[in-house]
């Protein structure tokens, strides 16, 4: 049943990602089809969607693609040349463990194809740095969905991040510092300014339901504790700021006095913002320490 589910999925995202009535022509709609030749293991196509010259140099990259559906993240184009995140099932790994390698496009006359040799060198041969970037992938779309405190593992993943980084060079612990005390003082500014913001609100609603009101005190507090401990901001209390937003965000949205109407709308907003720009963080933060390693 599973394996089924899981290729009606592939099938569902092919035809979005591939159209049926015309070659895939964008790095991104080649990279697809690609991937899902893998997983019908079907070495016709993969020869037509990549770089390799016959069906004889099929050799899967020595795995069973069966049911594999990836995921993909930033397209970067550079000329003939692209490159996409990717994110796979983690081999003999249970669970939704994902680990992320790059797929290496080159344009050849035209079309868009899958660097065969060089994708599966990234694959077969993984610097040691890939299970950093996974564990970067894996926080990031974590906090952007929704401020998940419901993975009660997110401390423990920001504290194995911050012994990974501990294994590299000193410059990239330094750069990863720098970005980490960056991007606290950013979240701290947000915090501090929602904090304002319900305070401000209980201020002028001072008729409304004595339950409203207890919830946006305590989200003050929360707020006002979170924002003081990103005084020195670390990984863990990265993790501790993320979980009081979500408990913030909570209260915020259960708020049903319509005094408070106004303000819901501007605290949204203001989440919104702190997801995007959360997003930004990771991916900036993914990229430089990339950077960093390939060029140490």
């Amino acid at each position: 049943m599973l394996r089924s589910v899981l290729r009606i999925l592939a099938w569902v995202s092919l035809a979005i990602l591939v159209s049926a009535c015309s070659k895939p022509n964008t790095p991104q709609d080649v990279a697809a089809a690609f991937w899902q030749a893998m997983a019908d293991n079907d070495s016709s196509d993969v020869v037509e969607y990549s770089t390799l010259n016959s069906d004889s140099g099929f050799d899967a990259y020595e795995r069973d693609w069966a049911d594999v559906v990836p995921s993909y993240g930033r397209v970067v184009i550079n000329g003939t040349e692209a490159s996409i995140v990717t994110r796979l099932p983690a081999e003999n790994a249970g669970g939704n463990e994902r680990r992320e390698v790059m797929t290496y496009l080159v344009e050849q006359q035209g079309q868009w194809l899958v660097d065969y040799e060089r994708t599966g060198e990234a694959i077969m041969n993984p610097s040691p740095f890939s299970s950093l970037m996974g564990q970067l992938s894996e926080i990031s779309d974590r906090i952007t969905a929704s401020f998940s405190s419901s993975s009660d593992d997110m401390e423990r993943r920001m504290n194995d991040l911050a012994r990974e980084l501990e294994a590299y060079s000193n410059d990239v612990a330094r750069r990863a510092d720098e970005a980490i005390n960056e991007y606290g003082q950013v979240l701290r500014d947000y915090m501090e300014e929602l904090e304002e913001s319900v305070n401000r609100a209980l201020e002028e609603n001072r008729q409304a339901p004595e339950a409203d009101r207890k919830a946006l005190e305590q989200a003050a507090k929360d707020l006002e504790n979170g924002s003081e401990e990103l005084t020195d901001p670390t990984l863990e209390a990265l993790a501790n700021a993320t979980r009081t937003l979500t408990d913030t965000g909570q209260r915020l949205a259960e708020v049903s006095s319509e005094s408070f109407e106004r303000n819901r709308e501007e605290w949204a907003e203001k989440l919104q913002e702190i997801r995007e720009r959360s997003e930004e963080f990771f991916e900036d933060l993914r990229d430089s320490l990339r950077s960093e390693s390939e060029a140490g």
